[in-house]
């Protein structure tokens, strides 16, 4: 008789964001998930984008508001070099527009820095748990 099935392998991630510290919290959180593992994280857009050609990841977690580039400017650069990654806006700003607007940058999702860790992990599974339409 047959086992469970082999669970799939840890989705691979960047994180993305100018602030030292809320980086650093992201990829310690998401470290400590078994489904997840950091392989990659970034203070800009034009650093994002380097590592996500160097890693290509499953998962990308974008701040807009950064220097240098900011995501909106990353953000069609990124879905180029991983048109099968998920990409999801993780931002202190909420607004309907800048919804409709990083969508239409092939976004895959934005969700609020203000989000509980646990309901922020849980999002991040449901989105990756989606098929990708590329």
């Amino acid at each position: 008789m047959p086992g469970p099935p082999p669970a799939p392998p840890p989705r691979r991630v960047v994180v993305v964001d100018d602030a030292d510290g809320v980086r650093d919290l992201l990829c310690l959180l998401l470290g400590t998930e078994p489904d997840f593992v950091i392989v990659g994280a970034a203070s800009n857009g034009a650093e994002a984008i380097e590592e996500v050609v160097r890693t290509a990841p499953d998962l990308v977690l974008l701040d807009l508001a950064m220097p240098v580039l900011d995501g909106i400017g990353a953000l069609p650069r990124i879905r180029r070099a991983a048109p099968r990654a998920v990409v999801v806006i993780f931002t202190g700003f909420s607004e309907a527009a800048l919804l409709d607007r990083v969508l239409a940058l092939g976004a895959d999702a934005l969700l609020e820095k203000g989000l509980a860790t646990g309901p922020l992990v849980d999002q991040l599974r449901k989105l990756c748990a989606s098929p990708r339409l590329t």
